[in-house]
Order: structure tokens, then sequence, then C-alpha cells
């Protein structure tokens, strides 16, 4: 009976799914940069300490407490850059303050009471690299080579026992669960090794920065002008192609998105918004619930399925921004699919 009444209620509630979300803030702390959050909702990034010195960290589902992964010596700072739904968290660790400066590859996978780190092989002849994805099997895509400053000429298949050169394409940002590997516009299938380039929108442009990559095959960045007020932030979707979620600025792009499309972008000193599916453009301080009070949205990083944002965050009468998790408050839609159903109720019964 429980079971039934569960599924009467989600059926009963499925108008309500399509209604823009309503969220909680879940403050994570100052001094904190998030790069990623996993579809759990744990969150991964750089803190600084009070020396500022870098150190990766992660903050688990529901909490809020800052947990600092280890770097054992010589490495002094760490970065952890993404975070897969089994817990495989990868990134880079340094000698010097911030890990992106003289860079090496470096993953930590879940052990019993925290996580076990490791350092990832570049590949041979490299000295620095960095991993910048992970997928649910494990698959770890980085760069490798030159000087340690956040360039690296080379794609990498990263494991703890070698790296693997990926030829014809460009630094990986993200790998998904299909094996797919993103970097700028073009998809690497890592079974068959097959390319895809995905032709830009018309116009006269020099490229794409890429930064997210989602189980749909689609992808978010910014597309490169040529000069002034010429770059835009993008979404490129299988089926819908091309969409420009945003204006055009020098800096500007945009930085996570979820199976549904839902991205997040930003225009540097001039504003941070959401391109949801299949609303359009939304303030996300709009999404805040008012019983949260009045939150001012600085950055933004990514959004999951569930609708999870994460961002940077300013409280209430306060000019210091926070790392910020915003939590829809618990609708039907458990999966964020915009549907309700029986995977709703598996995720509700687990």
């Amino acid at each position: 009976m429980r079971i039934a009444s569960v599924v009467i209620a989600l059926s009963s509630a499925a108008v309500a799914a399509a209604d823009l979300p309503s969220c909680r803030v879940e403050a994570l702390g100052m001094g904190l940069a998030g790069f990623a959050m996993n579809e759990r909702g744990d969150v991964v990034g750089r803190r600084l300490d009070l020396v500022q010195v870098g150190h990766a960290f992660v903050v688990r589902a529901g909490a809020t407490a800052i947990v600092n992964l280890p770097t054992p010596p010589p490495w002094i700072s760490s970065d952890a850059y993404a975070i897969s739904d089994t817990g495989v968290i990868v990134g880079a660790v340094s000698t010097a303050s911030i890990a992106s400066v003289g860079s090496r590859p470096a993953a930590w996978f879940p052990a019993k009471g925290g996580w076990r780190f490791t350092l990832l092989p570049t590949l041979p002849g490299d000295t620095h690299g960095a991993a910048f994805g992970v997928n649910d099997w494990g698959d770890i895509v980085g760069g490798s080579g030159g000087l340690g400053l956040g360039m690296y000429p080379r794609a990498a298949l990263f494991t703890p026992a070698g790296a693997t050169q990926l030829e014809g394409i460009g630094t990986p940002a993200d790998v998904n669960d299909s094996r797919v590997v993103l970097a700028g516009n073009q998809l690497l299938d890592l079974d068959t090794l097959a390319i895809v380039t995905v032709p830009l929108p018309p116009g006269n442009w020099q490229g794409v920065i890429s930064v997210d990559l989602n189980e749909a095959g689609g992808f978010c960045g910014h597309i490169l002008g040529f000069s002034g007020c010429s770059n835009f932030p993008v979404r490129w979707m299988p089926g819908t192609g091309w969409s420009f979620v945003g204006g055009c600025a020098t800096n500007t792009g945009a930085s996570g998105l979820n199976d549904r499309g839902d991205t997040l972008h930003y225009v540097v000193n001039g504003g941070v918004g959401a391109n949801l599916v299949p609303e359009g453009n939304v303030s996300i301080e709009s999404l805040i619930d008012p019983s949260q009070g009045a939150w001012s949205v600085a950055g933004v990083a990514t959004v999951n399925n569930a609708r999870q944002m994460l961002v940077s965050a300013r409280p209430p009468g306060s000019s210091v921004a926070q790392l910020v998790r915003l939590t829809p408050i618990v609708g039907p839609d458990l999966d964020g699919d915009g549907a309700v159903g029986a995977s709703d109720l598996a995720r509700l019964l687990a």
C-alpha cells in the first residue's frame, strides 16, 4: 500500500515537474572554487588556505562540511576538477602553491574512511599534465605535456599504470558514460576511436572552447569570434543543434549543463544566468526560495539532472561571496528528466 500511495502521489504531481525549481541554499563556505558536481550532489574544487595555497576538497551530498583530499609529500597543492557518480575524483597536484602551475595528473579513489591518492603517469617524455574528466567506467581523460601552466598539447587517457595518447583531438574537457570524449567541437568514441567533428554554426568563428559534456552527447562552452564583443556562450545538443544561451562579450561562456540541456552561463563582470529547457533564460536568483533570503548570485559552475546548481553567491547584507549548492525543494521528478515515472519511484525507494 505504501508503494501504491507513492505511485499515486508521483502521478498526481506530474504537472508540477514542468514548473521552475524553487531552491534552498546550502552554503559551503568562503575561499572555495567549485569545479564540478556529480548526480548525487557531491561537490569538488579548490580551497585556499590562509597562506593562499590551494587544496583539493570534496563536500558530500546532503552535507556542508569541507573534506580535504589527501595530498602526500612532495606535493604541496592540489585541485579537484571532476567527480564521477561512483566517487572517483580527478585533478592535479603540484609543488607550487596552486596546482595549475607545474601540474601533475592525479586521482583520488574512494576507500574506507575517505579517498586514496594516486599520482597518474603522464605520456612518455612529458613531465606535466592534468586530468579533467572521469566517467562511471573509470575512464580518466586530460592533457599531457607543456610547461604545466594549464596548457597541454597532447590529449591523454590516464590510468594508474600508464597513459595513452588520444590522436586527432585537442585537450579533452570531459568524458561521459558512453565513453565519448569532448575536446572543442570534436567527439571521440573511446570504443571505436572514431572522431565526429560538429560543424560550427553559420557565421565567422575561430572555434569553440567546450567545458562540459552530458550523457546525451551534448556539450556547452563558448564560441570564439574575431574581435570585440564577438564571443557567445553556446550549447550544442543532438537533434536540436546549436543554441546561443547568452549575449556576446569579450569574456563569456557556458559553464555546465545537464542531460535535458539546462545550461549555466556567465559574462565576466556582467552577470550570470541559467538557460533551462524548455523554460529558456531565467535569473538564478529568481529560483531561490523566498524563505532563504535575498542571495545575490555572482558566479556559476555547473548543474546536474536534479537541477542542483553549483554557484557562488553573496548572502543577504554581505559583500563576500560563498560557494553555494542550490538544491530544488523536492518535487516528484527526482531524476530531472522532465517526466514522472518508474525511474523517479526507484530513486525515491533507493
